[in-house]
């Protein structure tokens, strides 16, 4: 996972916290410190600068700095994607992000051609009633500096959005700036910035009480 940064925050993490010392732990708990964790030891500070400098080797042209973080307590795994407008640059998807962790990549445009970076991923995990759910995050970065930049999220059941693209590519160009799915024991938040090249950031997290 040479794209993922930080420490997997499991159980024998959190039993380094005197909060959890000798108790149970649950999904929700792990879901709790990884959001507490955010960016323990600059990780997503490494996150962003990995990603930086593939843009960097990349060059210039429309394209997408990717970052998703994993606050679900359990481990993400990569299902599958749908590219709309351009395609991912020489690092590939994460296969998994565990819990805690950031991962960062870059999605690059068609090149020599007049279009944009518009695509969707798709992690497989865990609701927080333990329920396996697929979870969604789409960005549509277009060629024209005219037209915005947007964020989509969503979750559904297992393999639900094979049949569903045209629907997702509908809401994502109908989208904005920032985006937030809170269904099913789940909550994506997305966002992504102005220019040719902006930073998409996703956070997929299970509901936790303080």
């Amino acid at each position: 996972m040479a794209n993922s940064f930080g420490q997997v925050v499991d159980n024998d993490k959190l039993d380094e916290m005197p909060r959890y010392v000798g108790k149970a732990k649950s999904q929700e708990d792990r879901a709790r410190e990884a959001m507490n964790l955010t960016n323990e030891y600059d990780k997503n500070g490494k996150a962003r600068k990995y990603v930086e400098g593939v843009k960097a080797d990349y060059g210039n042209g429309a394209s997408t700095l990717c970052m998703v973080y994993n606050a679900t307590g359990e481990t993400l795994y990569y299902s599958t994607t749908r590219d709309w407008y351009g395609y991912i640059g020489r690092t590939p998807y994460p296969f998994e992000i565990g819990n805690g962790q950031w991962a960062s990549f870059l999605h690059v445009h068609q090149t020599s051609a007049s279009s944009g970076s518009e695509a969707a991923l798709v992690f497989r995990g865990k609701n927080k009633t333990g329920q396996s759910r697929d979870f969604l995050v789409a960005w549509d970065t277009p060629w024209s500096s005219f037209s915005k930049n947007k964020a989509y999220s969503d979750v559904g059941a297992v393999g639900s959005f094979n049949s569903r693209w045209n629907a997702v590519k509908d809401k994502l160009e109908n989208s904005q700036y920032t985006q937030e799915t809170n269904k099913d024991g789940v909550i994506i938040e997305v966002s992504t910035a102005s220019g040719t090249s902006p930073l998409f950031t996703a956070k997929i997290i299970t509901p936790y009480r303080p």
